[in-house]
């Protein structure tokens, strides 16, 4: 494995991570440090969009369909061994699509799965090209570097989150101290993404409110000049000299 592959990891780590804090911002309202993990990551999503990369890339570009749907069977093949796994070793699921229809076990279901092979589609074919492209730029020591550090980092809030699980964090203070200097900055950055994404769903929402006052104004509008046109007609069927009165009145003013 080469450290582009890494870093992409920890790229697409990072903006799962972002998702789960939009979408608890919308959901919920407030801001909640998604993931197990004190940094801003959740290798889930790392892992699932590494595993597209290194299984779909030859049929990538000759078979869209196939990659909607191989897409859609990694995300949940691994969705679905995770979550088995966690709820295994600690002894309760991290999340649950048991109220879900057409779900396996709690563990994954059809709504999410066909969710996991939209975005991986649309990360293949909008996401990665860019991201590629960036990393590209970067010098072959720097990229080493960056890739050797959040190894480190990774490694370190992985140990911390076993032994606060096991009881044992009192005995790893080091790696403790580095796991909430993490959490601190993964704080930081969730409170600015929950800010902007609650900004743009208000954004969003009175747009919404003033597209549907305009579409109820222009109804109303519509449904007055009706009234008034069939008014108008009723009137001058009831009254038939009226319409007489009307031509010679415009008559008058042309010869005028």
């Amino acid at each position: 494995m080469d450290y582009p592959l890494l870093l992409y990891f920890f790229v697409y780590a990072s903006i799962g991570w972002m998702m789960e804090v939009g979408y608890n911002a919308v959901h919920s309202g407030r801001f909640i440090n998604a993931g197990m993990l004190s940094g801003p990551w959740c290798p889930i999503y790392g892992f699932g969009a590494c595993a597209v990369l290194l299984f779909l890339s030859d049929i990538a570009n000759t078979n869209k369909l196939l990659l909607f749907f191989g897409s859609m069977l990694i995300a949940s093949i691994i969705e679905l061994v995770t979550g088995f796994v966690l709820e295994k070793l600690l002894h309760r699921k991290w999340w649950d699509y048991s109220d879900r229809r057409l779900n396996l076990g709690g563990y994954i279901c059809l709504e999410y799965s066909l969710l996991w092979g939209m975005c991986c589609f649309v990360l293949y074919e909008a996401i990665h090209p860019l991201l590629r492209h960036l990393i590209g730029f970067l010098p072959a020591k720097l990229a080493w570097t960056i890739t050797v550090v959040l190894l480190l980092l990774l490694l370190v809030d992985v140990v911390n989150m076993v032994a606060t699980l096991l009881g044992l964090n009192k005995k790893w203070k080091y790696s403790a101290k580095i796991s909430q200097d993490m959490q601190n900055v993964s704080d930081q950055i969730g409170e600015r993404v929950f800010e902007h994404t609650r900004d743009l769903e208000e954004k969003r929402q009175k747009l919404h409110e003033s597209e549907a006052a305009k579409r109820i104004e222009k109804r109303r509008e519509k449904l007055l000049h009706r009234w008034l046109a069939f008014s108008e007609k009723r009137m001058l069927n009831a009254f038939p000299h009226l319409m007489h009165e009307l031509d010679e009145n415009e008559k008058r003013k042309k010869g005028k």
